[in-house]
Order: structure tokens, then C-alpha cells, then sequence
């Protein structure tokens, strides 16, 4: 009986480790461009979607993340590269420019640092 609770005790480690800092999301996705403008949404619920949003160089770009998860760790967004750190409710919507005039990737991430996301402009 104790080599099953010492069995499940290191698979349950494994799967939250590999959920957290091994496993890659693959979800790009490009932003909307209209009268030279570029506008995204990144939806917040169990991660950010999409976990990677490409812009175009030059043309000015607004990116709007909109939070429906009430989980502690993704009630905050941080960026260094974008200056941000901002609470963010259920429910709520936060908008940010994002500076397109040279090429780059912006990170960001949730308060915990354990979910996290990309802005890239090419």
C-alpha cells in the first residue's frame, strides 16, 4: 500500500510539472488589421488565449486582454518589456499599446509567473 501512495505521490509531481514548465502551447494567432490600425483580444481563462499574438511592424497596435477566470494567479498580468503590471477582475478588460516600430517579443506572464504569453512583432 505504501509503494502505491509513493507511486501516485511522484506521478501527481510529474503531471505538475510537465503542466506548468514543460508542456508548449502552440497557439498563435495574428492581429486585425483595419484603417491602419491593428486591434487583438487575449482571452484569460486557464492560460492566455492566444499564448501568442504576432503584429505587424509599423502600424500602431492595441491588444485588449479580457479576464474570465477567477484564479487567484491569472487575476494579474506583468510585463517588463511592456511596462505593465496591472489587477485584472473577472470580467474585466484591459487594453495596452503595444509599440510596433521595431521588430521584438514581449513577454508576459500572470502574477505567479506560471502561465505565460508573447506579443511578436515582425
Amino acid at each position: 500500500m505504501r509503494i502505491i501512495s509513493i507511486l501516485i505521490a511522484i506521478l501527481i509531481i510529474g503531471f505538475i510539472i510537465w503542466w506548468f514548465f514543460i508542456r508548449k502551447v502552440n497557439d498563435i494567432e495574428a492581429a486585425k488589421t483595419s484603417k491602419n490600425k491593428q486591434k487583438a483580444q487575449i482571452i484569460i481563462q486557464g492560460g492566455y488565449s492566444p499564448s501568442t499574438l504576432v503584429l505587424q511592424k509599423g502600424i500602431p497596435a492595441e491588444v485588449e486582454f479580457v479576464q474570465k477566470d477567477s484564479t487567484a494567479c491569472l487575476a494579474e498580468i506583468k510585463s517588463g518589456d511592456l511596462a505593465l503590471d496591472k489587477k485584472i477582475a473577472p470580467g474585466e478588460k484591459v487594453s495596452i499599446k503595444v509599440p510596433t516600430d521595431q521588430i521584438g517579443e514581449y513577454n508576459y506572464s500572470c502574477g505567479m509567473n506560471m502561465f505565460h504569453g508573447k506579443v511578436v512583432v515582425k
